[in-house]
Order: structure tokens, then C-alpha cells, then sequence
């Protein structure tokens, strides 16, 4: 299946919103020209976003850099530092419902199931984590 691409696509990514400026059949021409002079078709940013997520970042959304460290080893680490973030979320949603529950009476607590899937949740990124590090000795 053809990926689709609007006309004047390649001519927008290098010259932004000035190619509105230029008539539809230059824009059909120069884009034409790009395409045939090697420049990759460009993304949409949803795309390229997401093809990111795939290239090792970290918890804090930034890829995992170390001097001397391999790409492959980088992505575990950033991995790591993914599976340590959301699990560090999940813990504080569990400490809120145990604080609430020690302090009402339990009707603005979560649901038991929802409770439990937290606490699986929690242990499945925990022990993530420990088989990606336990991976690179």
C-alpha cells in the first residue's frame, strides 16, 4: 500500500508555509523534482514521534546517551529507566489509595480489581526491569 503524501509535501518540510505562496503547478514541479532529485519523503509528526519511542528513550522522554556504552545496551538501560518511572507511578497511586483508605471511610478509594491490577502492574515492570539488567551481565 502506497503511503500517502500531499502535494507540495517535500517543498512545505524545506521552505515551510511560504510554498503557499507559490502557484499549485510550480508546487506539483519542484516537489516532483525533490522526489526525483532523492529527497525523502517527510513524516507526519504523529508518525515520527512515535518512530522515536523506538530509538531507546528514557524515562524522562530523552534517548539514554553514556559515553562508550553500545546503542543496544542504551536502549536497555532506557528501558529500565521506563519501566522504573511508570513503576514509580503506580506506587504512588498505591500509597494514595492506602493513605485514603487509613483516612475515610473507603468510599473515595479505588475499586479492589482496579487496586489489584495496580499491584500486577507494579510487580510486571519491577521484574522487567530486573530481566533487562539481569540480561546484560
Amino acid at each position: 500500500m502506497a503511503a500517502f503524501s500531499p502535494p507540495g509535501a517535500r517543498l512545505h518540510a524545506l521552505i515551510g508555509d511560504a510554498v503557499l505562496d507559490i502557484p499549485f503547478h510550480l508546487v506539483e514541479r519542484l516537489d516532483a523534482a525533490l522526489a526525483d532529485g532523492g529527497m525523502p519523503e517527510p513524516k507526519p509528526a504523529l508518525i515520527d514521534f512515535l518512530d522515536s519511542m523506538q530509538r531507546g528513550d528514557a524515562g524522562d522522554g530523552e534517548p539514554w546517551g553514556e559515553a562508550g556504552m553500545p546503542v543496544d545496551r542504551c536502549a536497555d538501560l532506557a528501558r529500565v529507566s521506563r519501566n522504573l518511572t511508570a513503576l514509580s507511578a503506580v506506587m504512588r497511586l498505591l500509597h494514595a489509595v492506602h493513605r485514603t483508605r487509613q483516612q475515610d471511610d473507603g468510599r473515595s478509594s479505588l475499586d479492589a480489581r482496579v487496586e489489584q491490577g495496580l499491584l500486577l502492574a507494579g510487580r510486571e515492570l519491577a521484574d522487567s526491569a530486573v530481566a533487562v539488567l539481569d540480561a546484560g551481565r
